[in-house]
């Protein structure tokens, strides 16, 4: 079955986490104090199926369809064979400017951004921030989504709509090919047609690498009673079974794994692009982090240098050499020296 993974953009009581429980049923808010200050801090999760394109018919299946169709129902039925779905993985994020931070470590590996505009406020601060770290990430595909629709009026709504397509005009969320779907939580509306868009555009998503050397980035740590450590992240390439080794970076202590789930179900393996919970025997859960990789034991090393190209947003100041930054790379953060190439010590990059 395929999998995709999901991310919320957007400012602050925009209503990010109400959009994803409405579509999944799933509250993301996990915190009390999230739950006691109305707002989300850390990430949140959920996880929704749905029948992939061609599934259902679009148009009056002919007699032969509707006979084929009626027996793959009845092997459905009967467990013997599986209907066409999407498994889909919602990473909800924070809006609020301080915890910017564990926004970005929730956005480094998904597959579609679902950038979250009130119809009642339109574009404020974050939905600019959220924006540009998409568009920096190149985050190929998404769509907008118009919040709390039914708390304006037709006139105001298309107003908004106005502003938002010129705001996001020329990249990969112009609406010329990118669904601007507006919706209301509290009342339901829209959200068949954003399910919709949803599956339309995970359709096109490419299947991630799964022969490839295992990468899961750590994004949440905790312990559970009788079981240990237990680590979640978005499995970025590879795949990982149950009773596997794995080398935690960058401290290279090795791990077993005792337990493996997929969107909150037990697995014998979990593959690249699914969510993935691993239950780690051989270490303490005071010794993983978010930030920390699993990766294939006696593979990869770490480093403290790495050549990248960097590009600037149009109101940042100019980067000078040796200048001291900020380095988020998936669920990682870590301060990081900038030397650019055939610039003078005291020179300045463009």
């Amino acid at each position: 079955m395929k999998s995709v993974i999901i991310g919320t953009a957007g400012h602050i009581d925009h209503g990010k986490t109400a959009l994803v429980k409405a579509l999944t049923g799933i509250d993301a808010d996990r915190l009390e104090e999230e739950k006691r200050r109305g707002i989300t801090i850390d990430l949140g999760f959920a996880h929704l199926e749905l029948p992939m394109p061609g599934g259902e018919a679009d148009h009056a299946p002919s007699r032969v369809q509707q006979e084929q169709n009626a027996l793959k129902a009845t092997r459905i039925a009967s467990g013997l064979e599986r209907s066409d779905r999407i498994k889909l993985a919602f990473i909800d994020v924070p809006g609020h400017e301080r915890f910017v931070r564990n926004m970005l470590a929730g956005v480094g590996g998904i597959d579609l951004v679902l950038m979250v505009i009130a119809a009642d406020e339109s574009i404020k601060p974050q939905t600019r921030e959220h924006f540009e770290i998409c568009r920096l990430l190149s985050i190929p595909r998404g769509i907008t989504v118009i919040t709390k629709s039914d708390m304006v009026d037709e006139d105001t709504l298309s107003v908004v709509r106005m502003e938002i397509e010129d705001f996001v005009c020329g990249s990969f969320l112009d609406s010329s090919r990118s669904p601007v779907v507006a919706v209301s939580a509290l009342k339901g509306t829209g959200l068949d047609e954003l399910k919709r868009e949803i599956v339309r555009l995970s359709a096109d998503v490419p299947a991630r690498d799964t022969e490839a050397l295992f990468r899961l980035p750590i994004d949440r740590v905790f312990t559970m009673k009788g079981f240990g450590a237990v680590v979640t992240g978005t499995l970025i390439a590879g795949k990982v079974k149950k009773e596997e080794e794995v080398e935690v970076f960058p401290s290279r202590k090795r791990a077993r794994v005792r337990g493996v789930q997929v969107h909150g179900s037990s697995a014998d393996q979990a593959i690249a692009g699914q969510r993935t919970a691993l239950n780690l025997a051989g270490v303490q859960m005071e010794e993983l982090s978010r930030g920390m990789t699993l990766a294939a034991p006696g593979v990869f090393e770490p480093t403290q240098k790495f050549e990248v190209q960097i590009s600037l947003l149009k109101d940042a100041k100019p980067l000078k050499n040796r200048a001291r930054v900020h380095v988020h790379a998936f669920s990682s953060e870590t301060i990081a020296e900038v030397a650019l190439r055939g610039v003078a010590e005291h020179g300045r990059g463009s």
